[in-house]
């Protein structure tokens, strides 16, 4: 997908500059809508937000301003503004099985213990899942402990890839954290004799009878439950795409074609020095279509994260391979972006409720790595009025694009 995105989106900028249309409103013209078939003919029955975030990209300062800023360079400087717009595809795709299996026990101490079938790598994925069972079972994280995967305590969920994680394992979670709650009030109920579980609610530690303001805590109401009744587990499997488009089974079997797809507009500030070559991404924008935004603080990490290994992939991460060897051994040949190579990042949700989705979010784990490489070449085109069709975009290959441009052009 990132490959994909990076030669389409210059296209379309190459086809505005043609056209002498604004790239932006090329993109408006041209974006899909839920109920268009996409280009390998998938009908798209989710939520589809690009036209959302293209808007909010339209109505953006930086979008606004930024002949203002372009016309502000330095002597030597050049300075554009390129976009990109992104889609990305959530789980497997249509015949490999995307399903998660979810377990929740009430422990004997009465804390709700949730085992995590999926591997979070430091995306942060375990603290959305104790989010979503905290939520739906009223706990705080002192009345929540977490089992991390472990193939002999916690049940099979499918990989950490394919922005899925969230998603999959988060329906999951829902359904049995659904079923261990009706459970323990249910249990709760019929011990201290209420006219129904409605009466019943659960807070942090205890139920709560609410016509007498009772509490009950849940340690005490774990006694009462037998062992297999304090553990509840959920299943659930992602919706796939049935339309038939024309392709075997073994093309489909790569994940084609997806059914649910996340969505994005980004906006790139570049500046490129025309002495050495070099190119200093200044400002950055991203809006995302990734469904309901649950915890803002790791949909912020995620989109930046993605953002920082994009900018790597356009302008400094190169593996070089000689007659089948990887020349690239080490970090000195390979450079990665650091803190002080990456720019003002700004991440802005386009909160669209996704029906199929837990709380109605969608994925968000690779979305953002596909824009950069794309918003980037189109600044640079911007700026200079130069095409370098080979990634990385080094000082080398921008420095000899602006002068082969120069001999090119008439004095």
């Amino acid at each position: 997908m990132t490959q994909v995105t990076a030669a389409v989106e210059q296209m379309v900028d190459m086809l505005a500059e043609r056209l002498a249309i604004d790239p932006l409103e090329l993109r408006l013209k041209n974006a899909l809508q839920q109920g268009d078939r996409n280009c390998v003919g998938k009908t798209l029955v989710s939520s589809t937000g690009l036209i959302e975030c293209l808007k909010k990209l339209r109505n953006h300062a930086l979008w606004k301003e930024r002949n203002v800023w372009k016309s502000a360079a330095g002597t030597f400087k050049r300075r554009g503004v390129g976009i990109a717009g992104l889609m990305h595809g959530s789980g497997y795709g249509p015949i490999v099985p995307d399903f998660a299996n979810a377990k929740v026990e009430l422990t004997p101490e009465g804390k709700i213990r949730v085992y995590c079938g999926v591997v979070d790598m430091g995306q942060g994925n375990v603290s959305t899942n104790l989010q979503i069972a905290g939520s739906i079972l009223g706990q705080d994280a002192v009345h929540m402990e977490l089992v991390l995967p472990d193939t002999d305590r916690t049940l099979p969920s499918g990989s950490a890839s394919a922005s899925r994680c969230t998603y999959t394992f988060g329906n999951a979670l829902m359904s049995a954290a659904e079923t261990l709650k009706s459970r323990i009030l249910q249990r709760a109920a019929d011990l201290i004799m209420a006219r129904s579980r409605e009466d019943l609610v659960l807070i942090p530690g205890a139920a709560r009878h609410l016509p007498t303001g009772r509490e009950f805590p849940l340690g005490q109401l774990a006694r009462f439950l037998g062992d297999t009744e304090r553990i509840a587990v959920g299943h659930f499997r992602a919706p796939i795409a049935t339309d038939d488009i024309g392709v075997p089974d073994d093309l489909r079997l790569h994940g084609m074609p997806h059914t649910l797809f996340s969505y994005g507009a980004h906006l790139a500030y570049v500046e490129v020095d025309e002495l050495t070559g070099s190119v200093e991404v200044q400002k950055y924008v991203s809006i995302t279509d990734c469904g309901n935004v649950i915890n803002p603080q790791l949909y912020e990490q995620q989109i930046q994260g993605g953002i920082s290994q994009g900018i790597g992939y356009a302008l400094s991460e190169e593996l070089i391979v000689e007659q089948g060897k990887i020349r690239s051994t080490d970090l000195s040949w390979y450079t990665l972006p650091t803190a002080l190579d990456l720019p003002e990042m700004e991440s802005v949700p386009v909160v669209l409720h996704e029906l199929t989705g837990p709380f109605g979010l969608k994925g968000v784990g690779e979305i953002a790595t596909n824009g950069p490489l794309p918003a980037v070449a189109n600044a640079i085109a911007d700026a200079c009025g130069i095409r370098v069709h080979q990634s990385p975009m080094t000082p080398e290959r921008i420095l000899f694009a602006i002068r082969s441009r120069r001999q090119e052009e008439p004095h």
